[in-house]
């Protein structure tokens, strides 16, 4: 049976409220380099693959236990990025604060087909690109005894729970629950067992 650790990336720019550029270009924090340092003691002595979003701050998350894991395979998977949803000419050089009413609208809307710029995902492609982060596991790993360090992104996280446990659910059911999911937080570790 093979374990995948899902990581949450360690505190981010965003996330401290400082004002931001790029999505996938938001750095850590020092407090989040300081959360990423202490990841590789939570996790099995022998990991046989690290696998990081394409943006920064999980590449940075995953630094640490990179060095303490120097044979381990590493690999980036754009599968398993963060769901970037508001529009990123509205967003560029703001703070969380600043875009909380473009979030709340966009949720507000419970509408899995609302892709707001050609840029980034509707709810209903996000979660399509979900499942195939699944899919893509199972061909990889099912049937071995592989040991799975997976640094990704809270939305993301949550959304991979929520098709483990609803995979035949319609994206609209998804996105009415999502924000009853439990809070993930920086550099928080959950387990997924693939038979």
């Amino acid at each position: 049976m093979a374990t995948i650790y899902l990581i949450r990336h360690g505190e981010s720019a965003a996330n401290a409220g400082l004002k931001t550029e790029a999505t996938d270009l938001i750095p850590l924090t020092p407090l989040g380099h300081e959360q990423a340092r202490t990841v590789p003691s939570r996790l099995p002595n022998t990991l046989d693959y690290i696998i990081h979003s394409t943006y920064l701050r999980t590449k940075e998350t995953a630094q640490p236990t990179i060095q303490v894991h120097p044979q381990t395979a590493v690999e980036e998977w754009a599968l398993v990025r963060e769901f970037t949803y508001l529009d990123p000419s509205l967003c560029v050089g703001t703070t969380m604060e600043e875009r909380r009413p473009l979030v709340d609208d966009f949720w507000g809307r419970l509408d899995p087909n609302l892709q707001v710029s050609p840029e980034v995902e509707s709810f209903g492609q996000f979660i399509t690109r979900v499942k195939l982060a699944h899919k893509k596991l199972e061909e990889r790993f099912a049937s071995t005894e592989a040991v799975v360090a997976l640094f990704t992104h809270a939305l993301f996280m949550k959304a991979f729970f929520q098709v483990l446990e609803q995979p035949t659910a319609p994206a609209s059911k998804l996105m009415a629950e999502f924000f009853d999911c439990p809070v993930i937080h920086n550099c928080d570790i959950l387990t997924y067992n693939l038979p």
